[in-house]
């Protein structure tokens, strides 16, 4: 297929797009058209933040991997996050030189960590949605960089992905008002990082409860999973 008639047909697909699932299929489609075997879309950490978990939006990353990420506090002086907070272009990466800014200790582990799941190399593209804020289309795995033509395509079609995703967060945000004032603390304090077990303790409940409440609030959002709970509650205005 020619790359034209390619791209067409993406942005068909992606124009009918109505749930974060219909996403994840077609980033799945995508990755493997390119070549990769990870995906992830989120939002920019900002610079207190200590988890990427809370940030991610869809992702196929291995959840041990994030869970190990985010207990080394990786996001932390990552070098990416730091690029694209002022970026506009396209950034490709190769993990060894990519970690060279951080510490001894934290080479070590973020080399090491994405080594084990075949995450050698890949491309962020810094997006952003209408209210500015900023965020990132990323695919990863073990292939050569990206050629020129291949950089092109895969960076148009990810901020078209962008787009799409924020108007899908925009629907669902317009369930926010159903939330109980408790299902809005316990996404708050999800999105600072809390455990369900610190949450009961914050809010003395049980951490049953905090489940509960967590698992009813998806529900209402419409989101498959915590991370996205939290992407749309940010996108609603419900937490910042």
């Amino acid at each position: 297929m020619g790359k034209t008639l390619f791209v067409g047909e993406c942005y068909r697909e992606l124009s009918n797009v109505q749930t974060n699932y219909d996403v994840f299929k077609f980033l799945k489609k995508l990755s493997d058209e390119f070549g990769f075997e990870r995906f992830a879309v989120l939002f920019l950490p900002d610079r207190n933040s200590t988890q990427i978990s809370s940030h991610m939006i869809v992702s196929n990353w291995p959840p041990e991997l994030i869970r190990a990420y985010d207990e080394m506090k990786l996001v932390v002086n990552s070098p990416i996050i730091e690029q694209l907070r002022s970026s506009i272009g396209p950034l490709e990466w190769e993990l060894e030189a990519v970690n060279e800014k951080r510490s001894h200790e934290e080479t070590q582990n973020s080399v090491s960590l994405f080594r084990e799941f075949d995450m050698l190399g890949g491309v962020y593209f810094p997006t952003y949605d209408a209210t500015g804020r900023r965020g990132a289309v990323s695919f990863a795995g073990n292939r050569q960089k990206l050629d020129p033509d291949e950089l092109a395509t895969l960076h148009l079609l990810a901020l078209f992905t962008y787009n799409q995703i924020s108007e899908v967060a925009d629907r669902l945000a317009d369930k926010s008002d159903n939330l109980s004032p408790r299902e809005r603390e316990c996404v708050y304090w999800s999105s600072e990082g809390k455990t369900n077990s610190e949450i009961g303790v914050i809010l003395s409940i049980s951490e049953n409860t905090v489940s509960s409440y967590m698992i009813s609030a998806s529900r209402k959002l419409g989101a498959v999973n915590r991370s996205q709970t939290i992407a749309i509650a940010i996108r609603a205005g419900i937490i910042s």
